[in-house]
C-alpha cells in the first residue's frame, strides 16, 4: 500500500445453504445461537482465503504444556480491523431469507446426547471438563436457508502489513473476499456471488454524520434516525459482547430477523466515523461506522 489512504473496504454478498453456527470462546454446545455472524466472525471469514492467498502457514502458537494460546495470524487480522459487519439482503420486491435460532429444545437436549464422559472430565480441570460434558457440537445454530446476507470488513492494509511483516495488495483482498465460502463452523457453508475490494475505504461520510447501511451499527458509535432495527448482543472486535443496531424488515424482532425493504438511516456518535459504499447493480448501501 503506498497511498496515504490505507483502509480498505472488503464487501461478498453471499448466499446461504441453510445458515451457520458460531461458537463463543469458551463456551460449550449448550449456548443461544446469534442472529448474525458477529464482527469476529465476519473478520474470521475473510481469514481463511487470504491465508492461503498469502502463504500464511496454519498453526497456533503454543506454550508449555501444550495449550493453544492464541493466533498471531488472527491477532494481526483483528489489530488491523476498523470495523466489520453482516446483514440481510432482500432480492426486488421479494423478501426472502429470514434468519432464526435454532429450537431451545436441541440446545437444552445436548448433554444427553453428546458423548460426553463424566469419568473423564472429573479428573481434569473445569474449563477442560466442561467441554468434555458438552462438547462444542452443531448446537445453537441460526437457520436461514436460502438467505442473501450481505459482509464487509474494513481494515487498515497498512497495518496488516506491518503486524504479518508481508505485502498484501488490494488485488490479494479482492480475491479474498471472492474465496468467502464459510461462516462460522465449518457446517456453515455459503458461495459468494457478488464481492470487491475497494481502496481508500471508499465514502467517507464524517463531514455530514448521516450515512445509511444494511449492515449492523455499533451503537456505541451510530444511533439509528429512520427506518426499521432490532437490537442483538454480538461479540465486538475486544471479544465483549455490545448492542448492535441491525436493519430488519417490518416482521423482524428479537428472535427473527427479516430483510429489510431499504437500508435505514444512522446518525454517527461523537468520536466516530463511517467509511463503506454503495455496490452492486441493485445499489447496495454497505457502510460501518468505526472509532476514527
Amino acid at each position: 500500500m503506498t497511498n496515504n489512504d490505507t483502509r480498505v473496504f472488503l464487501y461478498t454478498i453471499l448466499k446461504l445453504q441453510w445458515g451457520y453456527i458460531v461458537r463463543q470462546p469458551g463456551a460449550t454446545a449448550a449456548q443461544a445461537a446469534y442472529i448474525l455472524p458477529p464482527p469476529t466472525t465476519v473478520v474470521g471469514a475473510y481469514a481463511n482465503p487470504l491465508a492461503r492467498i498469502l502463504g500464511v502457514p496454519d498453526y497456533a502458537e503454543r506454550r508449555r504444556g501444550g495449550l493453544p494460546v492464541r493466533n498471531k495470524y488472527m491477532e494481526c487480522l483483528l489489530a488491523s480491523t476498523l470495523a466489520a459487519g453482516a446483514g440481510l439482503v432482500g432480492l426486488g420486491a421479494i423478501r426472502v431469507g429470514a434468519v432464526t435460532y435454532e429450537e431451545p429444545a436441541r440446545i437444552m437436549g445436548t448433554p444427553y446426547k453428546s458423548g460426553g464422559s463424566y469419568q473423564k472430565a472429573v479428573k481434569q480441570p473445569i474449563y477442560l471438563s466442561a467441554t468434555e460434558l458438552l462438547p462444542v457440537q452443531a448446537a445453537g445454530a441460526a437457520s436461514a436457508p436460502g438467505a442473501v446476507m450481505a459482509m464487509a470488513w474494513l481494515l487498515d492494509a497498512s497495518r496488516l502489513e506491518g503486524c504479518l511483516r508481508r505485502s498484501v495488495s488490494t488485488g490479494d483482498l479482492e480475491r479474498a473476499a471472492w474465496g468467502v465460502y464459510r461462516l462460522g463452523s465449518r457446517e456453515g457453508l455459503a458461495h459468494p456471488v457478488e464481492a470487491g475490494a475497494i481502496a481508500g475505504g471508499a465514502l467517507d461520510e464524517k463531514d455530514r454524520g448521516f450515512y445509511k447501511s444494511l449492515l449492523y451499527q455499533d451503537s456505541l458509535c451510530a444511533s439509528r434516525e429512520e427506518g426499521y432495527t432490532v437490537q442483538a448482543a454480538l461479540l465486538g472486535l475486544d471479544y465483549r459482547e455490545r448492542v448492535y443496531l441491525v436493519p430488519s424488515g417490518l416482521l423482524g424482532g428479537a428472535n427473527i430477523l427479516t430483510p429489510p425493504e431499504r437500508a435505514p438511516t444512522f446518525y454517527l456518535r461523537p468520536g466516530c466515523r463511517a467509511a463503506g459504499a454503495s455496490v452492486g447493480g441493485r445499489g447496495l448501501e454497505l457502510r460501518l461506522a468505526y472509532r476514527g
